[in-house]
């Protein structure tokens, strides 16, 4: 009886550890690319949003480009990164005006424009200015 309550004991803490592990190399595996990426701060203020609004980006490899929505208007623009470095070209955009968010839109804007390195922690993208001041906090959609 002891042993089979032992070898439960066991088999459960092996278990619980391999699911651990696996999510430790599922952090470790996350890209800046392939990635769908939820705004939830700029400029360390939480972004407050219906989730159907949520402003969001998606980075391209093999176009080098960008795709996203900042809560009204969706967004494209080319990009440059080697290593930890990241910077958009010219941020082009739909023209919808809408009623609420529009502070938002233009902070998202401006995240990018002053964008000059990122770093994945976690399941979190963080966008930096030149200083090294996040400019912009993204968090993992999928």
């Amino acid at each position: 009886m002891k042993k089979s309550f032992f070898l439960l004991i066991l088999f459960f803490l092996l278990t619980s550890c391999a699911g651990s592990q696996k999510k430790i190399q599922a952090i470790q595996h996350l890209s800046l690319f392939d990635t769908n990426w939820n705004l939830v701060a700029i400029n360390q203020r939480p972004i407050d949003t219906l989730e159907s609004k949520r402003p969001h980006i998606q980075f391209s490899k093999k176009e080098m480009k960008a795709t996203g929505n900042n809560g009204c208007n969706s967004v494209f623009a080319s990009i440059d990164t080697i290593e930890d470095r990241l910077s958009f070209g010219p941020v082009g955009s739909t023209r919808m005006a809408c009623q609420e968010g529009m502070e938002i839109e233009m902070a998202f804007l401006g995240m990018l424009q002053a964008s000059k390195k990122y770093r994945i922690d976690g399941y979190s993208l963080l966008i930096m200015d030149g200083n090294g001041q996040v400019v912009g906090k993204f968090v993992a959609a999928n």
